[in-house]
């Protein structure tokens, strides 16, 4: 059996009170706000096509001739000045995941808000803290949607 995965490429940040990584911050955000599987929910036939349309990409390039390219390859993936690697299905269920947080699809499905996303609190900037105008939730730094991947198992 065929087993479609959602987590991220476990990279390390600093937080200035110590060091953790995509993983420690994915796990911590799925225990509180299910953000992956309220993702996976809303999205479960549009991704459903995403593979299907994947899977038929496949079996014309065995067809063909060609090696396989979707399912279970390993893609670098620049985030910043790093390479990493992490396996996807086809990148549309990424673009898909990172279009539903920038969209705030979350808070509209749970009515649940954050108060540093409300407070336009941003770590990108010089001064974090300072009141600006309310943004997404979960894409403060951007890392946590940059690491996502799907793939399957």
């Amino acid at each position: 059996m065929v087993t479609l995965c959602l987590g991220v490429v476990d990279v390390g940040y600093s937080d200035g009170e110590g060091t953790k990584t995509t993983g420690d911050v994915a796990g911590y955000l799925e225990d509180q706000y299910h953000i992956m599987r309220t993702f996976l929910e809303l999205y479960e036939d549009q991704i459903g096509e995403f593979l299907a349309d994947a899977m038929v990409g496949e079996i014309e390039s065995m067809a063909q001739g060609r090696p396989l390219a979707v399912f279970g390859k390993d893609l670098n993936t620049s985030l910043g000045k790093v390479m990493i690697s992490g396996a996807s299905v086809n990148g549309k269920i990424e673009r898909a995941f990172n279009n539903y947080l920038d969209l705030r699809e979350w808070k509209q499905t749970s009515g649940q808000s954050v108060e540093a996303a409300n407070q336009g609190v941003s770590h990108r900037k010089k001064q974090p803290l300072k009141k600006r105008p309310a943004r997404a939730e979960f894409v403060d730094t951007g890392l946590y949607a940059a690491s996502f991947r799907a793939w399957t198992e």
